[in-house]
């Protein structure tokens, strides 16, 4: 009997090592040699599953405050709304007002409004990306820095998805927003459930090729159900929107941010253009306001559509863009990042139960009732 106890003992040790051995060598694998995780079928769960960023290409170090003033500087805007919700139609529309709607020299949106905070491949640093940003020559022999840092701007823009830096804030608020208060910020919000319905055929849009890098990231749903769960409490893409509004509702007020509604954007373009170019200094003349307004509307975005699908100039052995783009992708559908961005899909995309579900997460998490009404609406803040 007491042989018997002896050896249960030395199995449970030997066990508990072999556990401890494996979580050892797995914290120095996510330290050191991320891109291997990604090698593993649905890699990503692992990632998520280990405390690595979700999504896993996201990067956080351009922002740490001594890295920022690097690379920063006063005038630039920095375009950062919450996935889903209108980042390309807002990226694009910036550079617009920049150039007053004469734009002959539009290359792609990852190149004249470059992602920052965005891995182009596993384990790449910052510090490699950022010298890829002032080097990097394009298949057509110019220089890629001369499309976001072109002279003549009166502003550079750049795309984030992260929020402000605060006290008590979460490994995604790294914004310098009151840091520095020479750079500006666009941050927009969309309704929920409409934010929901986007996503649930937006991870299938990338390429299958793309989402090998990331392994198996982002997952094409079986179900709208599960596309609604990753973005609910608890949910690994929780961040994209509740803590995401939450932390730019506490900035709203801030002299070098604009908070804006989709759903505003979208009943007034021209007044949002408007509003968007006296918050960067750019004074548009009617004639110019009319152009940019053109060429800020969903009509024009879809008749040059293949110039929205990311580029990734910073992964030699990734030739082609993120997204399925107007060529399709096999199996799949329409792969344009572009659409019809039309207000309330999202009610009717819900059951019942995930009506439900959203009721409930929107009373947790959104405890100002100003909050909680203009998330859904839009509108004046209070």
């Amino acid at each position: 009997m007491n042989k018997s106890n002896g050896e249960n003992r030395a199995r449970w040790m030997l066990l508990n090592a072999v556990i401890l051995l494996i979580a050892v060598i797995a914290a120095y694998v996510l330290k050191t040699k991320p891109e291997l995780i990604f090698y593993l079928p649905n890699g990503y769960i692992t990632w998520a599953r280990m405390g690595g960023n979700m999504p896993p290409y996201f990067d956080q170090t351009p922002y740490e405050l001594e890295e920022f003033k690097t690379w920063a500087r006063d005038g630039d805007l920095i375009v950062t709304p919450a996935c889903k919700s209108g980042t390309t139609w807002m990226l694009y529309c910036a550079h617009q007002i920049r150039v007053k709607g004469q734009d002959s020299d539009y290359r792609e949106v990852n190149v004249n409004t470059p992602w920052v905070g965005y891995k182009h491949k596993p384990g790449q640093t910052w510090k490699e990306l950022k010298g890829l940003m002032n080097t990097t020559i394009l298949e057509d022999g110019s220089l890629l820095k001369d499309f976001w840092d072109h002279p003549d701007y009166p502003f550079r823009v750049f795309k984030s998805h992260f929020g402000p830096r605060q006290e008590n804030g979460t490994s995604d608020d790294v914004l310098p927003v009151k840091e520095f208060p020479g750079v500006k910020y666009l941050a927009m919000v969309r309704e929920g459930r409409d934010v929901v319905a986007s996503f649930f055929p937006f991870f299938a849009k990338h390429r299958p090729e793309y989402k090998k890098i990331w392994g198996g990231f982002p997952p094409s749903y079986e179900t709208k159900e599960q596309a609604l769960k990753d973005l609910l409490p608890g949910g690994i893409l929780y961040y994209l929107y509740f803590g995401y509004a939450k932390s730019w509702w506490r900035f709203r007020n801030e002299p070098n941010v604009l908070l804006m509604h989709y759903n505003d954007m979208r009943k007034d373009l021209r007044g949002g253009v408007k509003k968007i170019a006296k918050f960067v200094n750019v004074e548009l003349n009617e004639k110019e306001l009319d152009r940019v307004t053109e060429k800020c509307g969903f009509d024009h975005m879809k008749k040059i559509q293949d110039k929205f699908n990311y580029l990734l100039w910073g992964n030699e052995n990734f030739k082609t863009q993120v997204m399925c783009g107007s060529h399709y992708c096999k199996g799949d559908q329409e792969g344009s990042v572009i659409q019809k961005g039309k207000v309330g899909s999202g009610k009717s995309f819900f059951t019942p139960e995930m009506e439900r579900m959203w009721q409930d997460a929107i009373e947790s998490e959104f405890s100002d009732p100003n909050l909680r009404r203009w998330a859904e609406h839009g509108g004046r803040f209070d």
